[in-house]
């Protein structure tokens, strides 16, 4: 199969400080992580492509905060085309607040699913989501934060509305086995480094058939 985005499409990232990168700010308008990489790879590869990227990640965000901004920054953008990676912050602060861990994961299902919908019934957009990534899981805490409940949520959404599933848990997990005495991320086992930003860039090009 050939790379699934065509020239003249319209291209959406959102998410969380991952996507972001700093693309409000100095690094303006694509940022400087995965998203700028992605960008500049396909424009290598497939320079005839005119393709329309659009960086919407804001640091910090969360599901439910994509929510309230669906409208502005991704339906008014008129996208063939939405990549959504959001969910650490979900399970960061869904296990700070000491809510009831069914509780939490039903609110983070609703309120995916919502922007799912909402994508499926006000755009011609096609989707693609990524795993939620944790590097720390030798850590007694950090297995406690239930990441992998989280993205089997992901998973069985990706299903159920025909989305690309982007496995960058997977993918992490498999470079940190072969190379365990690599950083990958910065110490919270959360923020890419340079070299954590081109495996989620390459692990998304994959996806999309690059």
């Amino acid at each position: 199969m050939s790379f699934r985005i065509k020239s003249g499409e319209r291209f959406v990232f959102i998410g969380d400080s991952i996507t972001d990168c700093g693309r409000r700010m100095e690094f303006a308008p694509l940022g400087n992580g995965y998203v700028s990489m992605v960008v500049n790879l396909v424009t290598a590869k497939y320079p005839e492509r005119r393709i329309r990227w659009i960086n919407k990640g804001i640091s910090g965000d969360t599901v439910q905060g994509l929510v309230e901004r669906w409208t502005e920054d991704v339906v008014n953008e008129e996208p063939d085309w939405v990549s959504i990676a959001i969910g650490i912050n979900n399970v960061a602060r869904d296990k700070q607040s000491g809510r009831n861990l069914k509780e939490c994961l039903r609110d983070f299902r609703d309120s995916y699913k919502t922007i799912l919908e909402r994508t499926k019934t006000e755009t011609d957009a096609k989707i693609v989501m990524s795993e939620i990534f944790y590097l720390k899981e030798e850590d007694e805490i950090s297995r406690d934060l239930n990441v992998d409940a989280y993205n089997e949520i992901i998973h069985q959404l990706a299903t159920e509305h025909q989305a690309i599933l982007v496995p960058l848990q997977q993918t992490f997990k498999k470079a940190k086995t072969k190379r365990p005495d690599y950083s990958w991320t910065r110490g919270d086992g959360v923020h890419p480094l340079p070299t954590g930003h081109t495996l989620i860039a390459l692990t998304f090009l994959n996806a999309m058939k690059w």
